[in-house]
């Protein structure tokens, strides 16, 4: 009794299937866990740039930050005058 004639065509499908089943289940979570971590970059580049920005600018309007508090309060030239008077 032979083979029948689908059944070498059926597996080799069969096993085409499985092994880009494999890739995608190997590949997707991969892209997108590196889309994630460019994603994280982005906006903690972005983030840093809105600070430096920011800094500057407080920088450029006269105000002094209070590096005793940590940077968190802002004195401004005035206050500062009071403040040491």
């Amino acid at each position: 009794m032979g083979a029948s004639s689908w059944a070498i065509p059926v597996g080799v499908l069969g096993g085409l299937c499985l092994i880009c089943l494999a890739f995608i289940w190997w590949y997707i979570p991969r892209l997108y866990t590196r889309g994630v971590q460019a994603d994280i970059n982005r906006v903690a580049a972005e983030k840093q740039e809105r600070e430096r920005q920011a800094a500057a600018l407080r920088e450029a309007n006269g105000e002094i930050p209070d590096l005793e508090a940590g940077g968190a309060q802002v004195v401004t030239p005035v206050e500062m005058w009071v403040i040491t008077q």
